[in-house]
């Protein structure tokens, strides 16, 4: 078999779009695939300008081939691109491109693959609206019932036996549960939505770490577990960052690392200065985490175990907050000896 036959007929097996410009932008070359997404028959692209017949635009920032392969000759994976399709109708696409570069290192072209995802990105937003719509629809009625609970406490509705006081200090317990959970449900919805900003300002993470670590204190004490420090010499430098989304990081992190090591455990806090970052890592000497689980941690609503315990949430809002900062954040365990949370924060 012939190359040319080789590659016509992998081009028009693949499952995915596949289109080739030259370096102007003209379609050279596109695949079954390409028709089937767009709408268009390879005999009406063909010579034509890729960005104008497929985003009806001359702006080349929306079209990702032009934006990274040609002008900046560079690749892009998943890249997101608005298109029309013949019949008019908009769709959303995955894009990856390449550069077209001969042996000379020249600009010859582009190739682009692409895929379909408007369906999923209509599903990505009815969940977020859902998830958004069902705690703003609980928030109410837990408010409500707290209220009446209160009133029962205070003795408005009359005096109370020890039992019923009993029943009541159970309900009111499982009450605060549930609003802790809505609330995690709205804020994890305002991160997807991008509506949940940092408000910047002077952050001493030192300090900080060290308040959260007091806050903890005697919930550790309680296992009679050991909280360090490790601190580097030179005083770690003042920048800026949301305070009170940090702080709710460190905050989760120290939370998870007491429930989940053992009694007289250990848990260390580390903080040391990276190029432009703050690493922060919170490590302990607990049950840790199975090598499986490791690259879903922070998914949301993920559950390494059906004994744990909490929303879910904890990790994704943790890894929200990290990356709207322009840090990362990640996770690394040996099952049986305990597990290492880190991030970093930019502090130029």
């Amino acid at each position: 078999m012939k190359s040319e036959e080789i590659y016509s007929l992998v081009l028009n097996n693949i499952p995915v779009g596949f289109s080739m410009v030259d370096k102007e932008g003209i379609i050279v070359d596109f695949n079954h695939a390409a028709e089937r997404i767009t709408g268009y028959s390879k005999e009406e692209v063909m010579g034509k300008s890729h960005i104008e017949i497929l985003h009806g635009t001359s702006d080349r920032d929306a079209c990702p081939l032009f934006k990274y392969a040609l002008l900046r000759q560079r690749e892009a994976v998943a890249a997101e691109a608005a298109i029309k399709r013949k019949d008019g109708a908009l769709i959303t696409l995955s894009v990856t491109t390449a550069p077209l570069l001969d042996s000379d290192g020249t600009l010859t072209g582009g190739v682009e693959l692409f895929r379909d995802i408007t369906e999923i990105k209509r599903m990505e937003r009815e969940r977020k609206n859902i998830l958004s719509m069902f705690a703003h629809d609980m928030k109410n009625p837990v408010t409500t019932v707290g209220g009446f609970l209160s009133r029962l406490f205070s003795g408005k509705a009359g005096p109370l036996t020890e039992k019923q006081q009993g029943y009541l200090a159970i309900m009111q317990d499982e009450l605060d549960k549930l609003s802790a959970l809505i609330t995690n449900f709205l804020e994890f919805a305002r991160f997807e939505a991008k509506e949940y900003k940092p408000v910047y300002g002077p952050f001493h993470i030192e300090s900080d770490v060290y308040k959260n670590i007091e806050a903890v204190r005697v919930e550790a004490d309680t296992k009679k577990i050991t909280i360090q420090r490790e601190l580097p010499e030179d005083l770690l430098p003042v920048f800026n960052a949301d305070a009170i989304m940090i702080n709710r990081v460190i905050r989760n992190l120290l939370g998870n690392a007491i429930k989940y090591t053992k009694p007289r455990g250990t848990i260390t806090v580390r903080l040391s200065k990276q190029d432009n970052a703050i690493l922060v890592q919170i490590s302990d000497t607990g049950i840790g985490i199975s090598e499986e689980h490791i690259p879903y941690i922070f998914d949301a609503f993920y559950r390494v175990s059906r004994d744990s315990t909490g929303s879910g949430l904890g990790l994704a809002i943790s890894k929200a907050i990290i990356e709207a900062h322009g840090g990362r954040i990640w996770a690394e365990s040996v099952y049986g000896q305990g597990s290492t949370f880190s991030f970093t924060l930019p502090v130029s």
